[in-house]
């Protein structure tokens, strides 16, 4: 089919709807969808397709001498990752010429159509797993994992909320956060904890920390494609701050001291091993949560061990930001090895994993909460980590 120029029309309007679908669950950044979108122009016989892609906007053109077609998107979404999968068997087919402009249009229909694989419930309980999973980490206590759960509970209610109920979305971080705290901070009152309030939040709200899109928005901005990531970056920005504010909306309501919020608990008791099962239970909340297929959890599974023994080991050698560097090098290297190929699994289901264990995001609301608490040289300092984080996240990508 390539060579033969389809119908113009026709061609414009699957253009169009494959940009205002990949703008949808653009929410990791436009790098590479442009190339993905000319691509189908010039299969169909339109060798000069230009598309340029801005964080809620696309502009297609077919011919040179033609008007340019704008499509508006939404607020960016994240992808069920079970879809990234449904998407790339069908750009292949229609690369390989098997697929008329009509069938192609179908087939993305039928997919803009398709029920997520898992339901709410499920959903919900992966928000929890996740939870759990990533205080591992960032607490290192079965303490720390028992209010991760618990706490989990809220959080995952608002995760939920913010698919179902229109307009939700848009305070579902401040909801999420002023629940979990208010549930720590009572807890905290009453003798049932000795982390930090502040540390346990890290945990319990991780679904709603951008860092994945933090870390994946450095990388749009390295690559050149400024207007969508500075929109982007902002805009995760604004997350963290909408999070922060949950935080301290808490505070007020419980009565609980400003330092008492500060991100400090007992010493992490779990050896350095720990971190391997507890990627394994973080992997099954976030398949559940974020919607990935069960084909895809071996390889995303096996992939993050590699990093976190490779993050683990040039740590030790380097420090934090060198050895996020190299992790996030061999991760990238990896993702794309396994991704070469037209109907393999996809990176993005193997570097999502891989940006949320590195967590930047984490540091990110850490930092603002010591800042805004008012231990102002400890948050800036902080906050310069964080940048040499992202820094050395994108450097690796």
């Amino acid at each position: 089919m390539s060579g033969q120029k389809a119908d113009a029309d026709e061609v414009r309007a699957l253009l169009r709807e494959l940009s205002q679908q990949l703008l949808a669950w653009s929410w990791e950044g436009v790098v590479g969808y442009e190339e993905m979108v000319e691509r189908v122009g010039r299969t169909y016989g339109y060798e000069d397709t230009t598309v340029v892609m801005e964080a809620q906007l696309a502009m297609i053109k077919l011919e040179p001498d033609e008007e340019m077609t704008f499509v508006k998107g939404g607020i960016p979404g994240f992808p069920p990752m079970a879809y990234t999968q449904n998407i790339k068997d069908l750009l292949a087919d229609v690369y390989e010429g098997k697929l008329s402009v009509a069938e192609a249009r179908s087939a993305l229909e039928a997919l803009h159509k398709k029920e997520p694989p898992y339901p709410p419930f499920l959903n919900w309980l992966g928000v929890v797993i996740v939870s759990i999973g990533f205080a591992v980490d960032v607490v290192g206590t079965w303490e720390g994992m028992l209010w991760a759960g618990i706490t989990g509970i809220a959080t995952g209610l608002a995760f939920v909320a913010a698919d179902h109920v229109e307009g939700f979305g848009k305070i579902a971080q401040l909801v999420a956060t002023f629940a979990s705290g208010v549930i720590v901070m009572v807890a905290y009152k009453y003798g049932w904890i000795a982390a930090a309030p502040g540390l346990l939040l890290i945990s319990s709200t991780f679904v709603f920390i951008p860092g994945d899109s933090i870390s994946t928005q450095a990388y749009e901005l390295s690559m050149g494609s400024w207007s969508a990531g500075v929109d982007r970056l902002f805009y995760s920005i604004i997350m963290l701050v909408l999070q922060v504010t949950g935080a301290f909306l808490a505070i007020a309501l419980t009565g609980t001291a400003m330092e008492e919020l500060f991100p400090t608990g007992p010493h992490d008791a779990f050896p350095w091993w720990a971190a391997y099962p507890g990627r394994f239970v973080f992997v099954i909340g976030i398949l559940l949560a974020f919607n990935m297929s069960l084909k895809q959890f071996v390889p995303a599974m096996l992939t993050l061990w590699i990093v976190t023994a490779v993050a683990q080991v040039s740590t030790m050698a380097y420090g934090e930001v060198a050895g996020t560097f190299i992790a996030m090098t061999v991760g990238m290297v990896l993702a794309l090895f396994q991704a070469r190929k037209p109907r393999s699994i996809p990176s993005f289901v193997l570097l999502i994993p891989i940006i949320f264990a590195l967590s930047p995001g984490s540091h990110g609301l850490r930092q603002l909460e010591t800042w805004v608490s008012g231990a102002k040289i400890t948050g800036v300092h902080d906050l310069a980590t964080l940048v040499s984080i992202l820094l050395a996240i994108a450097m690796g990508m």
